[in-house]
């Protein structure tokens, strides 16, 4: 069993890089792009964000991060960025046990476009967003029965999506699509040598004709049960959409700046996920805790 400790340090040691990362992109915004940083109240937002952490350790044996004052700008802060990912899953795993969603087959699909290290992010992103709304669009439109052609998404009862953005010497940006599905059917997924992966050729085929250059699609099954959850499925799904340790601060602050001219929204959900919502669950009462703060100074936290 993990030590109460043991979690705390954990999680001042992740807090204490998140804090050297939001430092260092701050300070790049501050200089280069002070538009993407906004007001004065959300600059201080910004600069408190988990400056001080209070943990309780429940004599019952429950453990965690109590409490903390979070910007919930974590498309550049690390620390909001894990936090909104972590409640996610735990919101979706909430969800599938409440709706008994685990006997269905659940597949994760990865969906990309073609290019190259020539092209700009706001060209590829462009035309992947214009791509997924045609996707979005048929998969709505196969749910009317009177609509004669339906979509390889068809099969899906429900689907959330994400879209993540990496980025290499050899390819440039890569901005892709994640998406969880599930269905009361088994979906057929071959080796496919030249992509490395499983795929699936009606996906395929459908992928390559709106997007008129593109075929690369993955398909893997995921397993989701009540008892057991593959994170490495749901987590590529519930992610924050950029990755920090990829992307250095100004392809970063270039992501930034392309979300808020085209109000590109990240994340999106279709079919029996629209609109969910939990019921939520009863908070811990338990007096028996023993409670512990810590406050950052310069670059550590230490211990009030």
């Amino acid at each position: 069993m993990i030590q109460s400790e043991d979690i705390i340090q954990r999680t001042i040691d992740k807090m204490e890089k998140s804090q050297k990362k939001k430092k260092e992109i701050t300070s790049y915004l501050e200089e280069y792009k002070p538009h993407l940083l906004g007001s004065i109240w959300k600059k201080g937002r910004i600069k408190e964000c988990c400056n001080v952490l209070i943990f309780r350790d429940y004599l019952n044996g429950e453990k965690r991060l109590y409490k903390s004052n979070f910007c919930k700008y974590d498309k550049f802060c690390l620390a909001c960025a894990t936090r909104r990912s972590i409640k996610m899953i735990q919101k979706f795993e909430a969800w599938i046990i409440q709706f008994w969603l685990d006997t269905k087959n659940w597949y994760h699909i990865t969906l990309t476009v073609r290019h190259n290290k020539t092209q700009s992010l706001d060209f590829l992103m462009d035309k992947l967003w214009k791509a997924k709304e045609k996707l979005a669009q048929r998969f709505k439109n196969s749910q009317r029965e009177t609509h004669k052609s339906k979509s390889f998404m068809h099969s899906f009862d429900g689907m959330v999506s994400s879209v993540e953005i990496t980025y290499s010497l050899k390819s440039g940006r890569h901005p892709h699509i994640h998406m969880l599905v599930c269905t009361d059917k088994e979906i057929s997924t071959e080796y496919s040598q030249k992509m490395g992966t499983e795929s699936n050729r009606d996906l395929q085929k459908e992928w390559y004709k709106i997007t008129k250059d593109s075929y690369q699609v993955a398909i893997r099954k995921v397993e989701v049960n009540k008892d057991n959850y593959s994170r490495k499925g749901i987590g590529e799904v519930f992610k924050y959409a950029v990755k920090f340790s990829k992307l250095d601060i100004p392809q970063l602050s270039q992501v930034m700046e392309i979300q808020q001219m085209k109000k590109y929204r990240f994340f999106a959900t279709y079919g029996i996920f629209r609109g969910w919502k939990i019921e939520k669950t009863d908070k811990i009462d338990n007096d028996n805790f023993i409670e512990k703060t810590f406050e950052y100074y310069g670059d550590e936290f230490e211990e009030k």
